[in-house]
């Protein structure tokens, strides 16, 4: 994987761009920034080296998105921070509800999860994670020096993007094979009902957490609407954008509007 190459950003749709400022960049403490198209009802917001895009987009919804894991495509991002509990005791301050109060989770690592106001689903993680699986130690052992180094009161960090995939062997092929992002480990989440699996993928600077299930899974609801909040597209560096667009395409995407690539679960993808 080149150097360059990994997540970028991600674009979200907001109803109300000042609500939503006061809410990443006020609450969340994340960074205003600039970013490569600068326009009116746009903001950049840096979390770590990873940017967030928030795009104004007046009167729409999550265009079917539901907060099932079973669902197929973007499931939530997540944020590293210092300490889970210190950051969710301001959260919860603020009024914002959990969808998952603070609590230990499978792998080692205190997690919790909430909304943006328009439903935008966040996780805040802290610790690192103690892989069932270890495919790259050498990677899981930067990931623990980075948790070990990590102020109790750090603000957040952009860890990851979630994704939920019909099928591994398919998800590896696309992002593992053809973006070349190298396995980090796994976690088998062993008392779900739903076989559920999360293989972790190193994407530049952040995470691919592709989530796999032995149940049955649903289509993402994803279109490009302009209207759309929530989750818009994952922003990726490759070296050359035309280049990687064919052998995505051969590996299983389709061309969306705007130049977007859509994966074969219904992640909407620019390449950059």
């Amino acid at each position: 994987m080149s150097d360059h190459a990994g997540i970028r950003h991600v674009e979200i749709g907001v109803a109300d761009l000042a609500r939503s400022l006061d809410f990443y960049r006020d609450l969340l403490d994340l960074t205003p920034a600039e970013g490569p198209a600068p326009g009116a009802g746009v903001a950049w917001l840096a979390a770590g080296p990873v940017l967030l895009k928030l795009v104004e987009t007046g009167d729409g919804d999550l265009g079917g998105w539901v907060n099932d894991d079973l669902q197929r495509g973007i499931r939530h991002i997540g944020f590293k921070v210092g300490d889970v509990d210190l950051r969710a005791e301001r959260v919860r301050d603020a009024g914002v509800p959990f969808t998952l109060p603070p609590l230990d989770a499978v792998g080692g690592v205190r997690i919790a999860f909430f909304q943006d106001p328009d439903g935008t689903h966040l996780e805040i993680t802290d610790n690192y994670l103690r892989y069932h699986h270890v495919a790259s130690p050498e990677l899981a052992e930067r990931e623990r020096l980075a948790a070990l180094s990590r102020p109790r009161t750090a603000p957040p960090v952009f860890d990851h993007v979630a994704v939920t995939s019909a099928g591994l062997d398919a998800a590896l092929a696309f992002y593992r094979d053809t973006l070349g992002y190298p396995v980090i480990g796994q976690i088998a989440q062993d008392q779900d009902p739903r076989g559920f699996l999360i293989t972790y993928l190193l994407a530049g600077d952040a995470v691919l957490e592709v989530f796999t299930f032995t149940s049955p899974t649903t289509a993402s609801p994803w279109t490009p609407d302009p209207c759309r909040h929530g989750f818009r597209y994952v922003a990726v560096a490759v070296d050359d954008p035309e280049e990687a667009a064919g052998r995505l395409v051969a590996a299983g995407a389709r061309v969306a509007a705007d130049g977007l690539l859509v994966d074969p679960d219904g992640v909407p993808l620019a390449l950059a």
